[in-house]
């Protein structure tokens, strides 16, 4: 089966539970003006746990660094059993004033809602933030819950129909002029990618596509972050869900324990909460924001879109790169980051990579190029995802937030991106990568598991629709006697290079080669 590729990967889920979208939080309906209803979280076996990770930072950090390994997980769980959930907990339990949240949405995290409802109860002042498609939904089946127990949540759908309107006035950037400058790929609808890059003696020319037209263009409120008394923040890669902060997913939280980052994730909040800007309608502000946190550790902290995280933060990092880069992420198709792997690794740095087993079936994934270039890159074979965004450059430098590597996530969505510049927090991160880079086989530094399959050890009892095909477990042909093959991938080439660079490398079949920019609509 094929997974839905969309303009914005941002948007594709982590992980559905077989029936969750129904089942929501076991609490009683909500009512406007009475009193929440807390109940306990569902029946727990311990047998299901599965330890945290050996190595781990210490508590009492004004950046507290929260890396986790999923091995061992069998499925998503309504628990709240693993470190950052449970600093989300005692963070929302030790609120005295004010909660500001802006989150994807909420599925079955019963600890965490019945924390924010005894916050309430408690006198805690509440404000929230989701996210909204353009038909005023939610992807999260708990969210709703949590929505009308507050009464104090506002999303970004008015931004999205404003949004939708420009579109509709905009000009196809296809209609006039010349059209893409490399050919497309039979049986690949999406737009187009044309793609060069420089290998040496050798140019990798790529046409990146997806297998069907692409008409969702919307961008996604994709934090994930708490401020809690204006004193501390809880952010990164965690969605408050059953699969991510309930432990079946790789994740990155942050705990930042310092008063001025967490003004800077206030004034975040209030232009989407108070002025109701969203993706392209926020301001920069002052930022991005460079924050000496104490000796030693410095905090740069960028949003989306206004900061551009990728082309400020992240780029000019990988350019400075020196001895190593490791890299763990849900999505890598971004074009300018592939491109600055390629020249560190031909530059003699070591880089290692772990994508995520479905991300490898779009059709816009440089997993592919960067493995023809040189870079070892695992594609993980866990029943959950590895949902991590982040990065860490010579033992020096760590990049954090929400936002998946993709130009939607920088010029599109509402993201966070931290860059902490630390030695110690950078160690602790290379342990934890290291330790998830043991448990992958080193089978798949080749090929790809398939995400809904027995290649992908508990993919198929776990309850989880994990490649979007509306199929889970034994329902699903991956799990059955003879998988079907995964969906192709467009086509790559390596050609003589033609001089001194690969902007005049012609593209098989193509006569029109002037820029490698030109066919790219992502």
């Amino acid at each position: 089966s094929t997974a839905p590729e969309v303009l914005n990967p941002d948007a594709a889920p982590d992980g559905l539970a077989h029936g969750a979208g129904k089942k929501g939080l076991a609490i009683a309906a909500v009512v406007p003006g009475q009193p929440v209803k807390l109940v306990d979280p569902p029946a727990y076996n311990p047998r299901e746990a599965w330890p945290e990770p050996e190595v781990h930072m210490a508590h009492d950090e004004k950046i507290e660094l929260i890396v986790h390994d999923p091995t061992g997980r069998a499925a998503p769980y309504d628990r709240c059993d693993v470190r950052f959930c449970k600093a989300l907990v005692e963070l929302i339990d030790g609120a005295e004033h004010t909660i500001d949240f802006a989150i994807y949405g909420l599925r079955n995290q019963t600890e965490v809602f019945n924390a924010i409802i005894r916050a309430k109860q408690r006198g805690v002042k509440i404000r929230g933030v989701v996210d909204r498609t353009l038909d005023g939904k939610n992807y999260y089946s708990s969210t709703e819950e949590l929505v009308a127990a507050l009464g104090t949540v506002r999303d970004d759908h008015e931004a999205e129909k404003r949004a939708a309107h420009q579109r509709a006035n905009q000009q196809d950037p296809f209609k006039f002029g010349k059209g893409p400058l490399c050919p497309r790929p039979p049986g690949f609808e999406g737009p187009l990618q044309c793609l060069k890059y420089d290998l040496g003696d050798r140019c990798l020319l790529a046409t990146h596509a997806s297998i069907e037209q692409i008409n969702n263009s919307e961008a996604i409120m994709h934090h994930k972050f708490f401020v809690v008394d204006g004193k501390a923040v809880w952010s990164g890669s965690t969605n408050v869900s059953d699969s991510c902060s309930g432990g079946y997913n790789a994740n990155l939280v942050t705990v930042i324990r310092v008063p001025e980052i967490a003004q800077i994730f206030t004034g975040e909040f209030e232009q989407m909460w108070t002025k109701g800007h969203y993706h392209g309608e926020k301001e920069a502000l002052d930022g991005p924001w460079y924050v000496e946190v104490e000796p030693g550790v410095n905090a740069i902290v960028l949003f989306s879109p206004q900061h551009k995280p990728i082309t400020r933060g992240v780029l000019p990092l990988l350019r400075k790169a020196k001895d190593r880069i490791d890299v763990a992420v849900f999505y890598l198709t971004h074009k300018g980051i592939t491109e600055q792997l390629i020249k560190a690794h031909r530059r003699g740095v070591r880089v290692r990579i772990i994508v995520d087993a479905t991300s490898a079936t779009n059709g816009y994934s440089k997993h592919e190029l960067l493995r023809v270039a040189g870079i070892p890159v695992k594609i993980e074979n866990w029943g959950g995802k590895m949902h991590m965004k982040s990065l860490v450059v010579d033992g020096h430098t760590v990049v954090t937030g929400s936002m998946n590597f993709t130009s939607a996530g920088e010029g599109g969505n509402d993201e966070n991106t931290t860059i902490i510049e630390s030695r110690k927090h950078a160690e602790y991160y290379e342990k934890v990568f290291q330790q998830m880079w043991q448990h992958i086989p080193d089978q798949w530094l080749e090929g790809r598991p398939s995400p809904e399959s027995k290649d992908s050890t508990t993919a198929c009892t776990d309850g989880v629709d994990n490649n979007h095909d509306h199929k889970a477990d034994a329902a699903d042909p991956g799990c059955g006697p003879t998988p079907p093959p995964l969906p192709a991938l467009p086509p790559h080439y390596l050609v003589a290079k033609p001089g001194r660079s690969c902007k005049d490398a012609k593209f098989p079949g193509s006569e029109n080669n002037d820029d490698d920019e030109g066919g790219s609509r992502e």
